[in-house]
Protein backbone atom coordinates (compact mmCIF):
# COMPACT_ATOMS: atom_id res chain seq x y z
CA UNK A 1 0.00 0.00 0.00
CA UNK A 2 1.21 3.34 -0.88
CA UNK A 3 1.97 5.99 1.45
CA UNK A 4 0.33 9.08 1.96
CA UNK A 5 1.52 11.98 -0.88
CA UNK A 6 3.20 15.08 1.52
CA UNK A 7 2.84 17.03 -2.06
CA UNK A 8 0.18 19.82 -1.50
CA UNK A 9 -1.06 21.01 -5.41
CA UNK A 10 -3.54 24.06 -3.90
CA UNK A 11 -6.65 24.66 -6.55
CA UNK A 12 -7.38 28.06 -8.10
CA UNK A 13 -4.82 30.39 -9.12
CA UNK A 14 -5.04 31.97 -5.94
CA UNK A 15 -4.16 28.45 -3.95
CA UNK A 16 -1.05 28.43 -5.96
CA UNK A 17 0.34 32.12 -5.57
CA UNK A 18 -0.36 32.16 -2.12
CA UNK A 19 2.26 29.79 -1.01
CA UNK A 20 4.77 31.67 -3.43
CA UNK A 21 3.83 34.84 -2.31
CA UNK A 22 4.31 33.56 1.68
CA UNK A 23 7.40 32.55 0.51
CA UNK A 24 8.80 35.71 -1.37
CA UNK A 25 7.53 37.77 1.60
CA UNK A 26 9.90 35.82 4.36
CA UNK A 27 12.59 37.03 6.26
CA UNK A 28 16.20 34.80 5.30
CA UNK A 29 14.73 33.46 2.23
CA UNK A 30 17.05 30.48 0.29
CA UNK A 31 16.01 30.98 -3.23
CA UNK A 32 17.21 27.94 -5.85
CA UNK A 33 16.65 28.53 -9.03
CA UNK A 34 16.79 27.06 -12.74
CA UNK A 35 15.95 27.86 -16.11
CA UNK A 36 12.60 28.92 -15.48
CA UNK A 37 13.31 32.30 -14.00
CA UNK A 38 15.29 33.26 -16.94
CA UNK A 39 12.80 32.55 -19.35
CA UNK A 40 11.69 33.79 -21.85
CA UNK A 41 15.05 36.28 -22.19
CA UNK A 42 17.33 32.75 -22.13
CA UNK A 43 15.46 30.16 -24.76
CA UNK A 44 14.67 26.68 -23.89
CA UNK A 45 17.77 24.43 -24.48
CA UNK A 46 16.43 22.84 -27.54
CA UNK A 47 16.36 26.45 -29.01
CA UNK A 48 20.22 27.15 -27.68
CA UNK A 49 21.23 24.33 -29.79
CA UNK A 50 19.64 25.13 -32.77
CA UNK A 51 21.05 28.74 -32.38
CA UNK A 52 24.76 26.85 -31.90
CA UNK A 53 23.68 24.87 -35.02
CA UNK A 54 23.05 27.91 -36.85
CA UNK A 55 26.16 29.88 -35.50
CA UNK A 56 28.69 27.35 -36.45
CA UNK A 57 27.11 26.97 -40.05
CA UNK A 58 28.14 30.92 -40.38
CA UNK A 59 31.64 29.92 -39.54
CA UNK A 60 31.90 27.34 -41.94
CA UNK A 61 34.32 25.47 -39.97
CA UNK A 62 34.19 21.97 -39.73
CA UNK A 63 36.80 19.55 -38.79
CA UNK A 64 36.89 16.39 -40.69
CA UNK A 65 37.04 13.80 -37.77
CA UNK A 66 34.86 11.29 -35.96
CA UNK A 67 33.89 13.04 -32.73
CA UNK A 68 33.57 11.01 -29.66
CA UNK A 69 30.24 10.93 -27.82
CA UNK A 70 30.45 13.22 -25.16
CA UNK A 71 28.12 13.93 -22.48
CA UNK A 72 28.48 17.83 -23.15
CA UNK A 73 27.52 16.85 -27.19
CA UNK A 74 25.07 15.16 -26.00
CA UNK A 75 23.59 18.24 -24.52
CA UNK A 76 24.72 20.55 -26.53
CA UNK A 77 24.78 18.22 -30.50
CA UNK A 78 22.12 15.58 -30.12
CA UNK A 79 21.47 13.63 -32.81
CA UNK A 80 17.69 14.04 -32.32
CA UNK A 81 18.25 17.74 -33.43
CA UNK A 82 20.99 17.26 -35.47
CA UNK A 83 19.40 14.91 -38.08
CA UNK A 84 16.11 16.22 -37.29
CA UNK A 85 16.03 17.64 -41.28
CA UNK A 86 16.30 20.99 -40.54
CA UNK A 87 20.08 21.14 -42.12
CA UNK A 88 20.98 18.76 -45.17
CA UNK A 89 21.96 15.84 -44.40
CA UNK A 90 25.65 16.29 -45.74
CA UNK A 91 26.43 19.28 -43.74
CA UNK A 92 24.99 17.60 -40.74
CA UNK A 93 27.46 14.90 -40.93
CA UNK A 94 30.46 18.04 -41.05
CA UNK A 95 28.64 19.52 -38.25
CA UNK A 96 28.79 16.30 -36.02
CA UNK A 97 32.87 16.67 -35.73
CA UNK A 98 33.21 20.68 -34.32
CA UNK A 99 35.36 20.30 -31.10
CA UNK A 100 33.60 20.27 -27.66
CA UNK A 101 35.72 23.61 -27.61
CA UNK A 102 33.53 25.44 -29.59
CA UNK A 103 30.05 24.04 -29.08
CA UNK A 104 30.55 25.43 -25.05
CA UNK A 105 31.75 28.68 -27.07
CA UNK A 106 28.63 29.06 -28.73
CA UNK A 107 26.36 27.62 -25.45
CA UNK A 108 28.26 30.67 -23.70
CA UNK A 109 27.22 33.25 -26.55
CA UNK A 110 23.77 32.18 -27.23
CA UNK A 111 23.00 32.38 -23.65
CA UNK A 112 24.37 35.87 -23.04
CA UNK A 113 22.26 39.23 -22.46
CA UNK A 114 22.98 42.63 -21.99
CA UNK A 115 22.11 43.57 -18.63
CA UNK A 116 18.98 46.35 -19.41
CA UNK A 117 19.10 49.78 -17.56
CA UNK A 118 15.38 48.56 -15.92
CA UNK A 119 15.44 45.09 -14.92
CA UNK A 120 12.70 42.72 -16.40
CA UNK A 121 9.94 41.66 -14.17
CA UNK A 122 11.72 38.27 -13.46
CA UNK A 123 14.72 39.86 -11.49
CA UNK A 124 12.77 42.93 -10.78
CA UNK A 125 10.30 41.01 -8.17
CA UNK A 126 13.55 40.23 -6.19
CA UNK A 127 13.21 44.52 -5.52
CA UNK A 128 9.84 43.36 -2.82
CA UNK A 129 11.66 40.35 -1.38
CA UNK A 130 13.26 41.03 2.35
CA UNK A 131 17.28 41.66 1.82
CA UNK A 132 19.25 39.86 2.69
CA UNK A 133 17.76 36.65 0.56
CA UNK A 134 20.26 34.26 -0.20
CA UNK A 135 19.73 33.07 -4.51
CA UNK A 136 21.57 29.88 -4.76
CA UNK A 137 21.29 30.34 -8.98
CA UNK A 138 22.35 27.02 -11.23
CA UNK A 139 21.83 29.46 -14.14
CA UNK A 140 25.16 30.58 -16.13
CA UNK A 141 24.15 33.58 -17.42
CA UNK A 142 24.86 35.91 -14.67
CA UNK A 143 21.71 37.59 -15.25
CA UNK A 144 20.40 36.99 -11.74
CA UNK A 145 23.59 38.46 -10.39
CA UNK A 146 23.81 41.52 -12.22
CA UNK A 147 19.93 42.96 -11.28
CA UNK A 148 19.77 41.30 -7.97
CA UNK A 149 23.05 41.57 -5.86
CA UNK A 150 23.34 43.92 -3.87
CA UNK A 151 21.20 43.91 -1.58
CA UNK A 152 20.79 40.15 -2.07
CA UNK A 153 23.31 37.55 -2.06
CA UNK A 154 23.46 35.76 -5.03
CA UNK A 155 25.78 32.32 -5.33
CA UNK A 156 26.35 30.35 -8.87
CA UNK A 157 27.38 27.25 -8.09
CA UNK A 158 27.97 26.63 -11.42
CA UNK A 159 29.86 29.43 -12.17
CA UNK A 160 29.08 32.15 -14.70
CA UNK A 161 30.09 33.32 -18.60
CA UNK A 162 32.73 35.85 -18.62
CA UNK A 163 31.18 38.95 -19.84
CA UNK A 164 34.19 40.62 -20.48
CA UNK A 165 34.91 38.14 -22.59
CA UNK A 166 31.65 37.77 -24.84
CA UNK A 167 31.95 41.82 -24.81
CA UNK A 168 35.00 42.31 -26.22
CA UNK A 169 34.69 43.65 -29.63
CA UNK A 170 37.14 41.37 -31.32
CA UNK A 171 35.17 38.24 -29.70
CA UNK A 172 34.47 36.92 -33.10
CA UNK A 173 38.10 35.90 -33.21
CA UNK A 174 37.41 34.10 -29.72
CA UNK A 175 34.61 32.19 -31.69
CA UNK A 176 36.78 31.01 -34.79
CA UNK A 177 39.55 29.66 -32.45
CA UNK A 178 37.05 27.99 -30.38
CA UNK A 179 35.63 26.43 -33.74
CA UNK A 180 39.04 26.13 -35.92
CA UNK A 181 41.84 25.13 -32.88
CA UNK A 182 39.71 23.63 -30.16
CA UNK A 183 40.96 26.91 -27.96
CA UNK A 184 38.24 27.45 -25.03
CA UNK A 185 36.72 30.47 -23.65
CA UNK A 186 38.64 32.04 -21.01
CA UNK A 187 36.72 31.30 -18.09
CA UNK A 188 37.91 32.18 -14.22
CA UNK A 189 34.64 31.30 -12.22
CA UNK A 190 34.94 27.79 -13.32
CA UNK A 191 31.91 27.55 -15.78
CA UNK A 192 29.91 23.88 -15.35
CA UNK A 193 29.10 22.81 -18.95
CA UNK A 194 25.83 21.02 -19.55
CA UNK A 195 26.53 17.57 -18.12
CA UNK A 196 26.54 15.08 -15.49
CA UNK A 197 27.77 17.22 -12.63
CA UNK A 198 31.10 15.27 -10.65
CA UNK A 199 30.71 13.96 -7.74
CA UNK A 200 33.85 17.06 -6.36
CA UNK A 201 31.48 20.09 -7.64
CA UNK A 202 29.83 20.11 -3.75
CA UNK A 203 33.20 21.22 -2.37
CA UNK A 204 32.84 24.38 -3.83
CA UNK A 205 32.81 27.73 -1.70
CA UNK A 206 29.44 28.71 -3.25
CA UNK A 207 27.89 24.88 -1.26
CA UNK A 208 29.90 26.22 2.09
CA UNK A 209 28.29 29.46 2.28
CA UNK A 210 25.00 27.96 1.35
CA UNK A 211 25.27 25.91 4.75
CA UNK A 212 26.37 29.10 6.35
CA UNK A 213 23.37 30.99 5.62
CA UNK A 214 20.89 27.88 5.68
CA UNK A 215 22.44 27.57 9.55
CA UNK A 216 21.33 31.28 10.03
CA UNK A 217 17.66 30.55 9.80
CA UNK A 218 14.83 30.93 7.75
CA UNK A 219 11.22 30.43 7.23
CA UNK A 220 10.86 29.25 3.77
CA UNK A 221 13.09 27.51 1.54
CA UNK A 222 11.79 28.66 -2.93
CA UNK A 223 12.89 26.41 -5.84
CA UNK A 224 12.25 28.11 -8.90
CA UNK A 225 12.03 26.81 -12.54
CA UNK A 226 14.93 24.20 -12.08
CA UNK A 227 14.41 20.33 -12.65
CA UNK A 228 18.49 19.45 -11.78
CA UNK A 229 19.01 18.57 -15.30
CA UNK A 230 16.10 16.15 -16.12
CA UNK A 231 17.02 14.42 -19.57
CA UNK A 232 14.36 12.66 -21.61
CA UNK A 233 15.58 9.14 -20.31
CA UNK A 234 14.37 10.67 -16.84
CA UNK A 235 17.81 10.95 -15.42
CA UNK A 236 18.91 14.10 -13.62
CA UNK A 237 22.58 15.60 -14.13
CA UNK A 238 22.88 17.45 -11.02
CA UNK A 239 22.24 14.61 -8.94
CA UNK A 240 25.01 16.16 -6.60
CA UNK A 241 23.36 19.15 -6.06
CA UNK A 242 20.07 17.27 -5.17
CA UNK A 243 21.52 14.92 -3.18
CA UNK A 244 22.94 18.17 -1.41
CA UNK A 245 20.61 20.49 -1.03
CA UNK A 246 18.05 17.46 0.15
CA UNK A 247 20.88 16.63 3.04
CA UNK A 248 20.66 20.35 3.81
CA UNK A 249 16.68 20.32 4.32
CA UNK A 250 17.27 17.32 6.61
CA UNK A 251 19.70 19.30 8.82
CA UNK A 252 17.90 22.80 8.44
CA UNK A 253 14.09 22.34 8.29
CA UNK A 254 12.53 24.87 6.20
CA UNK A 255 8.87 24.99 4.53
CA UNK A 256 9.80 24.28 0.84
CA UNK A 257 7.73 26.09 -2.17
CA UNK A 258 8.35 24.97 -5.70
CA UNK A 259 7.50 27.09 -8.60
CA UNK A 260 6.91 25.73 -12.11
CA UNK A 261 4.88 24.86 -14.40
CA UNK A 262 5.39 21.55 -13.94
CA UNK A 263 6.34 20.79 -10.24
CA UNK A 264 5.24 17.54 -9.85
CA UNK A 265 8.62 15.46 -10.74
CA UNK A 266 11.06 17.57 -8.65
CA UNK A 267 8.11 17.95 -5.46
CA UNK A 268 8.62 13.73 -5.90
CA UNK A 269 12.43 14.18 -5.66
CA UNK A 270 12.24 16.07 -2.47
CA UNK A 271 9.04 13.91 -0.78
CA UNK A 272 11.09 10.85 -1.12
CA UNK A 273 13.94 12.40 0.55
CA UNK A 274 12.51 15.00 2.91
CA UNK A 275 9.25 12.85 4.03
CA UNK A 276 7.29 16.80 4.79
CA UNK A 277 5.02 18.81 3.12
CA UNK A 278 5.59 20.16 -0.13
CA UNK A 279 4.21 23.46 -1.69
CA UNK A 280 4.11 22.90 -5.21
CA UNK A 281 2.71 25.72 -6.89
CA UNK A 282 1.89 25.55 -10.69
CA UNK A 283 3.25 28.83 -12.15
CA UNK A 284 4.86 30.59 -14.94
CA UNK A 285 7.47 32.67 -13.07
CA UNK A 286 7.83 35.36 -15.29
CA UNK A 287 3.74 35.60 -15.79
CA UNK A 288 3.67 35.64 -11.66
CA UNK A 289 6.76 38.19 -11.56
CA UNK A 290 5.12 40.82 -14.16
CA UNK A 291 1.75 40.07 -12.26
CA UNK A 292 3.51 41.21 -8.86
CA UNK A 293 5.36 43.98 -9.89
CA UNK A 294 2.04 45.53 -11.70
CA UNK A 295 0.58 45.38 -8.31
CA UNK A 296 3.14 47.04 -6.56
CA UNK A 297 3.19 49.68 -8.76
CA UNK A 298 -0.62 50.00 -9.08
CA UNK A 299 -0.25 50.74 -4.83
CA UNK A 300 2.29 53.32 -5.50
CA UNK A 301 4.02 52.05 -2.47
CA UNK A 302 6.14 48.99 -1.50
CA UNK A 303 4.55 46.44 0.47
CA UNK A 304 4.30 42.58 1.43
CA UNK A 305 3.35 40.80 -1.40
CA UNK A 306 1.49 38.63 0.18
CA UNK A 307 -0.73 41.26 1.33
CA UNK A 308 -1.41 41.74 -2.43
CA UNK A 309 -2.06 38.16 -3.30
CA UNK A 310 -5.71 38.25 -4.42
CA UNK A 311 -4.62 41.53 -6.81
CA UNK A 312 -1.71 39.41 -8.55
CA UNK A 313 -3.85 36.78 -8.56
CA UNK A 314 -6.47 38.53 -10.69
CA UNK A 315 -3.28 40.08 -12.93
CA UNK A 316 -1.68 36.62 -13.52
CA UNK A 317 -4.69 35.36 -14.88
CA UNK A 318 -5.15 37.80 -17.35
CA UNK A 319 -1.81 36.99 -18.56
CA UNK A 320 -2.61 33.12 -19.01
CA UNK A 321 -5.88 32.63 -19.62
Amino acid sequence: MMGRSLRDFPIGTIGHIAPALAALSSLSLFVVSGAGLAMPMIPAMDTIVRSGISATEEIGFFPARQAPRTDLRERLLPYRILFDGHVERWKAFLLAGIYDEALAAFFQRNIYRRVEQVAPANYRIFNFVPPPAVMFDFNTDDLLARYCEPPHIVLNPHGAIERRIIEHPEFERFLRSAAEFAIALPNNSRIWLPGPEPKTITRRPEYKFAIERMRAGGQYFLLIGYSFGRQRDGSIDDAESLEFLSELLKRFHRRIVLIDPMPEHVAGLFENRLHQRIYACKLYWNHLAEAACLAVAETGRTLSLAFLAARIARLYEERTR
